[in-house]
């Protein structure tokens, strides 16, 4: 978020940072002998960030689940806290400049009522949402109903009680409380993924904000207490002067201010983005790229001598070319530090220049709405302009160009800068080149793959793209998302039927569902579309039901669509349009229970995983809509999560039993690299199609060592977490090597 931290004073001088506040000394001359000590200030802005800072990944975990789990969910957050955030100083400024010191407590006192009323900001159950409709308008609707208020009472607290103690005492600078307020940030950012989130359910924390939302609330208006005995024409009294007072500012100036400050929220959220699709959605990855988008904040404006243009700028671009090299190969923690240092660096350059071009102290408040409005722009672009503009994930370039330029333009603005009238032209050349080889590095990734793109769409749930790829035995048909590839098919009349990757015939679902026997009609449910692999085993007679969240994916699989395994199915088929889950739910109430022969879960494999569907009230719904005598089998491949035994152990919480199985590719068979859990009530029946399984991997004529079968009984299911609606650890999971 926003807050810058240090002193604004003209650039000659140096600004530093000060913890604690050294006591006042008996000459001070502190107002009316009333005013509060220095502790109270700095505990009420310490509290304060440490709430602001706590309820945001609080809050999103909450209602990520209610919209698929997906990473969109994190960036409208992102772009409502900064929104709000303004809004927060913008009334700061107001109440400031326009309401007399006298009236100022009752006039807070109100708006805190006003936010406590509004309490508790996690919202309490999911809403209704209809199977088509874009959900951005219902996240952010949620948002401003649950926690709006609360978090813009929490962010008009710095810049108001730092006005308030500059007041109570005038002879003491009162921007050291900045460095408090970033203390309490990153003790939020931090304690929440690392000790709160592993140790307390959500409903827990939720209540323990509420009380600490109170206190820090009577903390803030005891600030103004001392407000009624203080004159308004005391020394300091109006340390927020408007920005006529100062110097004069023109339009350039504020304009940067705006650029520099919203192209870092831009790449915050750009970069956040791009961790939550080839990564995960969680906490830890919302919190990692804000806290390092704050620590350059704190260290841009903590002194001049921070910031070097030469280092940062070349940190830049060597963590931009790290990025480009580990690509989507490296291991989780090589991508997150690669994107984690380029948005350190770059963000530093753009703080960096943003402090150097910091005005006169007396249009300090007008600096700040400035850079909170920057902020604020920054976000709606990202959370809403792009997604209805772009068919992709441009973000990053597109900041990251901006950013470029805006720069540039502030270096050659300086006339002893890098690209200054004294700089030599080979600067200025070699920045021209660097312009041109960012556009052409846009140009090349938004356009590598178009030559056998023959669809593409975006949606509040991902940017899908479908291309015909050459192959030594044909044409293939590919769907995927982010990084993720959700399935195949080959286009030829003769291999267009059989099923491919996950669902091959020599993975472990393949030969679960080629080894059944051939009497009887099945009920198979089916957990996440994809395009419709699945349905390539069906048989005359059989029923199957897809469940899908996104309507893309069912105009894409779907009849009609691009790929044909449904349309083409022996089985009767129908998909479900929804949230699986709400869906499922929404069947059983109708009385539909005991419906499936086999429910499998498809929802696991991409790098986003939807923590709502492994909860153990999810796997409670999904037993319920379990046959007698069915089979539940989950997909567990995943690059970046050790998901069996947490599978395992959710199966066994319930007196079910598990089978893990994990087969390698298998190219004659159109088989890839896949793990699977195999669930079911009665041992005895996992004993017999576990020998099924094996002998129909003989009899493909695949080597013993191709695949592995373990009972989940047999692993220590204890170390691995049980998830529920109140709570999960996804770091407990990471597959960190």
């Amino acid at each position: 978020m926003n807050e810058p931290v240090g002193e604004s004073r003209p650039s000659s001088q140096t600004t530093r940072l000060s913890l604690p506040v050294p006591p006042a000394s008996p000459d001070s001359g502190d107002a009316a002998g009333g005013a509060g000590p220095v502790a109270l200030y700095a505990t009420a802005i310490f509290a304060s960030a440490f709430l602001i800072f706590l309820v945001q990944p609080m809050v999103g975990k909450r209602i990520l689940p209610w919209f698929g789990g997906v990473p969109a969910v994190w960036t409208l957050c992102l772009a409502f806290y900064q929104s709000v955030l303004f809004l927060g100083y913008a009334y700061a400024h107001c109440v400031i400049r326009w309401v007399k010191p006298g009236l100022q407590l009752p006039v807070h006192g109100l708006a805190v009522a006003a936010a406590f009323a509004s309490l508790p900001v996690l919202p309490a159950s999911p809403p209704v949402i209809a199977p088509e409709a874009d959900p951005t308008g219902l996240v952010l609707q949620i948002l401003l109903s649950s926690v709006a208020l609360p978090f813009l009472v929490l962010a008009s607290t710095g810049p108001l009680v730092q006005a308030w103690f500059a007041r109570a005492h005038p002879t003491r600078s009162p921007y050291p409380l900045y460095a408090v307020s970033n203390v309490g940030s990153f003790l939020a950012l931090f304690v929440y993924p690392f000790v709160i989130e592993p140790r307390l359910p959500l409903s827990t924390t939720g209540t323990l904000w509420s009380w600490g939302f109170g206190s820090t609330a009577l903390l803030v208006l005891a600030c103004a207490w001392p407000l009624r005995r203080i004159a308004v024409n005391l020394p300091g009294a109006s340390s927020v002067e408007s920005a006529e007072a100062g110097e004069r500012l023109g339009i350039v100036r504020p304009l940067l201010w705006l650029l520099l400050s919203g192209t870092a929220v831009v790449l915050l959220m750009a970069i956040t983005n791009k961790l939550c699709l080839d990564v995960a959605s969680l906490p830890f990855l919302w919190i990692l790229p804000l806290a390092t988008y704050l620590i350059t904040f704190i260290l841009a404006f903590s002194s001049d001598r921070t910031y070097q243009r030469g280092p940062y700028v070349a940190g830049a671009i060597l963590a931009f070319v790290a990025t480009w090299i580990v690509g989507v190969s490296g291991l989780i923690v090589t991508q997150v530090v690669a994107y984690c240092a380029l948005l350190f660096c770059a963000a530093m350059v753009l703080h960096g220049e943003l402090y150097r071009s910091r005005p006169d102290p007396r249009s300090l408040t007008f600096f700040y709405l400035c850079v909170s409005a920057g902020g604020a722009i920054g976000g709606l672009l990202v959370g809403l302009v792009a997604p209805a503009i772009f068919d992709d994930y441009i973000e990053l370039q597109v900041g990251l160009l901006i950013g470029v330029v805006v720069v540039l333009f502030v270096f050659a603005r300086d006339p002893a800068g890098l690209l200054g009238a004294q700089a030599p032209r080979w600067r200025r050349v070699v920045a021209g080149a660097l312009v041109a080889a960012l556009v052409g590095w846009a140009a090349w990734s938004e356009n590598r793959t178009r030559p056998f793109r023959i669809h593409q769409e975006r949606s509040f749930f991902g940017v899908l793209k479908v291309d015909d790829i050459p192959d030594s035995i044909g044409q293939q048909r590919t769907l995927t998302n982010g990084t993720t590839v959700h399935g195949m098919q080959f286009l030829g009349p003769s291999t267009r039927h059989l099923p491919t990757s996950y669902f091959g015939r020599a993975t472990g679902l393949g030969l679960a569902l080629t080894s059944r026997p051939r009497k009887g009609e099945s009920r198979i449910g089916v957990i996440g579309l994809g395009v419709g692999t699945l349905a390539a085993y069906g048989r005359e007679g059989d029923t199957m039901r897809f469940y899908e969240i996104d309507p893309v994916v069912v105009e894409i699989a779907g009849p009609g669509g691009h790929f044909a395994y449904v349309e083409e199915s022996k089985a009767d088929v129908d998909i479900v349009l929804g949230d699986a889950r709400l869906s499922i739910e929404s069947e059983l109430n109708r009385g539909e229970r005991g419906r499936y022969d086999i429910l499998v879960l498809d929802a696991f494999s991409s790098d986003s995983i939807p923590i709502h569907l492994m909860t153990r009230e999810a796997f409670q719904l999904y037993f319920e809509a379990l046959a007698p005598g069915g089979l539940m089998a989950v997909h567990v491949s995943n690059r970046h999560f050790k998901l069996m035994g947490l599978v395992s152990r959710l199966a066994a919480d319930f007196g079910a039993h598990s089978l893990q199985i994990k087969t390698r590719p298998a190219p004659q068979h159109q088989s890839g690299l896949t793990d699977w859990v195999i669930i079911a009530r009665d041992a005895d029946q996992l004993t017999r199609l576990q020998l099924r399984i094996e002998k129909r991997h003989r009899l493909l004529g695949l080597p013993p060592e191709n695949i592995l079968l373990r009972r989940g009984s047999d692993v220590n299911l204890e170390s691995f977490p049980l998830w529920t609606d109140d709570y999960s650890d996804l770091v407990s999971v990471i597959r960190w090597d």
